[in-house]
């Protein structure tokens, strides 16, 4: 610190000095000197540091998948929690289809046994727009998922409990509305929309969350560290889970702004079972070769 103080006191006396020599008509070799110095001094006092796209690029191709196998546990276990609600709800609205209304929000349950009750054809749910609007839906699809995402992150990173809660809303919510569609008859219509886009977006959700109980466990059991400490030590493994499930999500909200309503359920189920291939493998093969770093965390975009 105190040899940056220096090079700057410096390049502001050189600056002076080549200003007093060009204004007093001094020696043409002492004013060019003067001039190449502030010259040099200007590169290294201003010089910006360029964003560095190796650190992202290399946290997406490989980093991430590495961070999830490290915390395959967490990334289970949150998984399971929302799959168990899902399965829960969704047999118990099978059983009784009047439990619905108390497992969800009346209004939304009684919208969607109305519209099975007119509907004709293949279900397509709320995927009616037209392409002229995708871009403006992907955006606001995008925006949306992060934030839950982010929400569940934050919910888990304090203690737990919360972030085990909002996988069960979460399932308990997809849940209900399998349980209606299956009475309906419209099942496998309303899963080959869900699960096209629904497999990376579903899997992200479920990676936040379990970055956040990285975080909330650290605090609840830290072991032989200090809690502080215990929270540091599991925050870049927490960060990097939740920076790939932004990554996944762009993609989902991708996929569901631009393929999930306009193409037909052959192609939906083509892409669910291919992106649901592509991340098992990504998760299981990527970053396997070579060094990996003991710990990762996002990338920093400003670091060299």
């Amino acid at each position: 610190m105190e040899q940056v103080k220096r090079l700057c006191k410096l390049y502001r006396q050189v600056t002076i000095d080549l200003s007093q020599a060009r204004a007093g008509g001094g020696d043409a070799t002492l004013v060019r000197h003067l001039n190449a110095l502030a010259a040099r001094a200007h590169g290294r006092v201003y010089s910006g540091r360029r964003p560095a796209l190796r650190a992202p690029l290399r946290f997406a191709a490989a980093g991430f998948a590495r961070v999830v196998r490290r915390n395959l546990t967490a990334v289970a276990a949150a998984a399971l929690v929302f799959l168990l609600a899902t399965a829960a709800s969704g047999l118990a609205v099978v059983r009784d289809p009047e439990l619905a209304y108390s497992l969800f929000d009346e209004d939304v349950v009684e919208y969607e046994n109305l519209r099975l009750e007119k509907q004709q054809g293949e279900y397509r749910g709320n995927f009616t727009f037209g392409l002229a609007v995708s871009p403006l839906v992907a955006a606001q699809i995008i925006g949306n998922n992060v934030k839950v995402a982010v929400f569940g992150f934050a919910l888990g990173a304090a203690g737990c409990v919360l972030g085990v809660l909002l996988l069960v809303y979460n399932g308990r919510m997809l849940g209900t509305l399998s349980g209606l569609v299956w009475n309906g008859g419209y099942f496998v219509d309303f899963y080959s929309l869900i699960l096209a886009h629904g497999v990376l977006e579903l899997s992200a959700i479920c990676i936040s969350t379990a970055g956040g109980l990285r975080l909330g466990w650290a605090l609840l059991a830290p072991g032989r560290l200090t809690r502080g400490d215990a929270y540091r030590a599991a925050a870049g493994d927490a960060f990097g889970l939740l920076a790939g499930s932004v990554l996944l999500l762009v993609v989902a909200g991708l996929i569901e702004a631009f393929v999930t309503p306009h193409f037909g359920a052959a192609t939906r189920w083509s892409v669910a079972a291919g992106s649901g291939t592509m991340l098992a493998l990504y998760f299981a093969l990527a970053g396997r070769c070579g060094a990996a770093p003991a710990q990762s965390s996002p990338p920093n975009i400003t670091s060299r």
